[in-house]
């Protein structure tokens, strides 16, 4: 079921009044009522794999009741369509309203009581940690088979987290001290780490700026911090860095 998406001329205003706090919009699941999913995906292809894969199963009736392919679309329906849980990717750049961790932060302060499955191909284990702190209920590694979401989401649906093999290994193996290795581990902060990705993905400062509502000067200072943890002088390096630590597909 696809709502009308919001018209591309209208930029998305952030206000305290699109908060779900302040719209009469019920969320949350009814015994022996088919479970109500909001999916989010920028690659439509994906969107149709889903909602296939979850109403192929007639003994867990899932109804999705809305699709979106960018931030701006997602918050909408949840302001006025009522569902039970939501899937949605991390990397979704074509809206107004940012993606990534800021928009994570958002659903979870705003749409608190709806359980949260974040479907992404970055492996890097500071950002699936940093996705964790901020409430996400589970995490689901696109690279799986997407069969595997449904019991994703079934033990999501039962408020239990749910951590795709690939994620629960990567961050066990981050919990883990690294044996024969005297190196530090180098810790990003969450915003050093969104900059970061950010700038992986071809984005410019005044760029990245403008999409987390910080200033030009605040984002080249953020980068400038994560260089020097790292111990890069060059921008090549970091986009090595985003590369082989996850936080840029390839």
């Amino acid at each position: 079921m696809m709502l009308a998406p919001i018209p591309r001329s209208q930029p998305f205003e952030l206000s305290r009044a699109n908060a779900c706090d302040d719209t009469p919009v019920p969320h949350g699941h009814q015994p022996n009522k088919a479970l109500r999913i909001i999916i989010a995906d920028d690659h439509p292809v994906v969107l149709s794999g889903i909602e296939m894969v979850l109403s192929s199963y007639a003994d867990t009736p899932y109804s999705v009741v809305a699709t979106a392919e960018n931030a701006d679309e997602l918050i909408h329906h949840l302001q006025r369509t009522p569902c039970d849980l939501v899937i949605s990717d991390y990397v979704m750049p074509y809206g107004c309203f940012p993606d990534g961790l800021a928009l994570m932060s958002y659903l979870k302060r705003h749409f608190a009581s709806l359980p949260l499955i974040v479907i992404t191909m970055l492996r890097n284990p500071s950002l699936l940690q940093a996705l964790l702190n901020v409430g996400v209920n589970s995490l689901f590694d696109k690279r799986s088979a997407l069969s595997e979401l449904k019991r994703a989401v079934y033990s999501t649906a039962r408020g239990r987290r749910y951590l795709c093999p690939t994620f629960a290994a990567i961050l066990d193996a981050q919990a883990l001290p690294i044996a024969g290795s005297n190196t530090p581990s180098v810790s990003l902060s969450n915003r050093e780490i969104e900059v970061v990705r950010l700038f992986a993905q071809g984005l410019s400062g005044r760029q990245i700026a403008a999409q987390l509502n910080r200033s030009e000067k605040t984002i080249s200072r953020q980068k400038r911090t994560a260089m020097d943890k790292l111990g890069l002088v060059h921008d090549g390096g970091l986009m090595e860095f985003a590369r082989v630590s996850g936080l840029r597909s390839t």
